[in-house]
C-alpha cells in the first residue's frame, strides 16, 4: 500500500509542477522512447511517476495471486485484493487516457479538472480496498467475512455515507487543486475575489466548495463515528476511530495553511498524504466494525469508563 501512496503523491507533484506533458502525448513510451536519454526536469518527473506506477502494477499482481491462493482461509483478503487490482487497472487506464487525450500541460478545460478529480477518487478507492485487504491479511483478529450488510443496515448506511462524503470531498479537492495549478493567485485576497467573481473560470469558482465540504464532512465524522459505536461497539475499532478523528483535525489545520499560503507544492503534497491516511483509516475502520464482534454491554461500559479516565 505504501508504494501506491508514493504514486499518488508523485501524481500531485506531476500536476503541481506542470510536468504532465513531460513525455509529450506518448504512452506507454516517453517522447517516443522507452527510456528518455536526455530528459528535461519535467520529463524526469513524469517518467519516474510512470516507472513507479509500473512497480505498483507488478505488486498488485503479486497481491492478487496471494489473495486468491488464500481464498479458502481468508476470503476477505481474496475479495479485497481482487477489488484493489481492478481499481489499479482503472488507475493505469485513466493515467494513459490523460496523456493520450492531451489533458496535461497548458490545457485549461473543465474536462481536465473533472478527469484529474476522478483520477484522485479512483486512487482513494484503490487505497480503501488495499486497507481492507491489510485488515484481512492479519494472522489473528481479522473481522468476519462476508460482512452481512443486510443484517446491519443502519451501521452500513452510516459508514457508507461517511465514505461517500469523503470521496465527494476528495473530488472537490481535485477540482480545487487544478484551479490553483492552472490559475495561481498572487495573494489570498485576490484568490478569494476570483472565487466569487462570476466572470472567473469555473475551475476557480468551484474552489470555494472544498473547504465548506471539508467542514461538513468533519462534522459528520464526529457524529457518525459516535453513532457507529452506539450501533455496534467493537473494541478493536475504538482506537481506529480516535486516530481517524485526530488525523482529520490535523488535515483541517493543514488545509487552512494550504489556503493561507497559496498552496505551495510541499503543503499540497502533505495535504494529500494526510487525506490518503484519513481515507485508509476510514476504510479499515468500516470493515473492522462491520465484520467485528460487538463487546458485551457490561464490557462496553467498563471500556468506556476506562477510556474516559485515561
Amino acid at each position: 500500500m505504501l508504494a501506491n501512496v508514493v504514486v499518488i503523491l508523485q501524481g500531485a507533484v506531476v500536476r503541481a509542477t506542470g510536468s504532465g506533458a513531460g513525455c509529450g502525448s506518448h504512452w506507454p513510451t516517453c517522447n517516443g522512447q522507452v527510456i528518455p536519454l536526455a530528459p528535461t526536469l519535467e520529463t524526469g518527473i513524469e517518467f519516474s511517476h510512470r516507472l513507479m506506477s509500473l512497480v505498483v502494477l507488478v505488486l498488485g499482481v503479486w497481491l492478487l495471486r496471494r489473495g486468491l491462493a488464500a481464498r479458502r482461509d481468508r476470503p476477505g483478503l481474496a475479495v479485497f485484493a481482487s477489488v484493489a487490482f481492478g481499481f489499479l487497472v482503472i488507475e493505469a487506464l485513466i493515467g494513459a487516457a490523460t496523456v493520450l487525450l492531451g489533458l496535461t500541460g497548458d490545457d485549461t478545460s473543465v474536462a481536465r479538472g473533472v478527469w484529474v478529480a476522478s483520477h484522485l477518487v479512483n486512487s482513494l478507492l484503490l487505497i480503501g480496498a488495499l486497507s481492507a485487504a491489510v485488515v484481512y491479511a492479519r494472522a489473528s483478529g481479522a473481522p468476519a467475512y462476508p460482512l452481512r450488510l443486510g443484517r446491519q443496515t443502519s451501521l452500513a448506511v452510516v459508514l457508507g455515507a461517511g465514505i461517500v462524503a469523503m470521496l465527494v470531498l476528495m473530488f472537490t479537492g481535485g477540482i480545487a487543486a487544478m484551479g490553483n495549478t492552472i490559475f495561481p493567485s498572487e495573494s489570498l485576497a485576490q484568490g478569494l475575489r476570483a472565487d466569487f467573481d462570476p466572470n472567473s473560470h469555473i475551475l476557480i469558482r468551484l474552489r470555494i466548495l472544498h473547504p465548506l465540504i471539508a467542514i461538513a464532512v468533519g462534522t459528520y465524522l464526529f457524529v457518525g463515528l459516535g453513532l457507529s459505536w452506539y450501533l455496534k461497539p467493537v473494541a478493536s475499532a475504538r482506537r481506529q476511530a480516535q486516530l481517524l478523528l485526530g488525523v482529520y483535525i490535523v488535515q483541517l489545520v493543514i488545509g487552512t495553511a494550504n489556503l493561507a499560503f497559496l498552496a505551495p507544492i510541499a503543503l499540497q503534497v502533505l495535504h494529500l498524504a494526510v487525506a490518503v491516511a484519513a481515507f485508509a483509516l476510514l476504510s479499515s475502520l468500516a470493515v473492522s466494525l462491520l465484520g467485528g464482534h460487538p463487546v458485551a454491554v457490561a464490557e462496553t461500559a467498563a471500556r468506556g469508563a476506562a477510556w474516559e479516565n485515561a
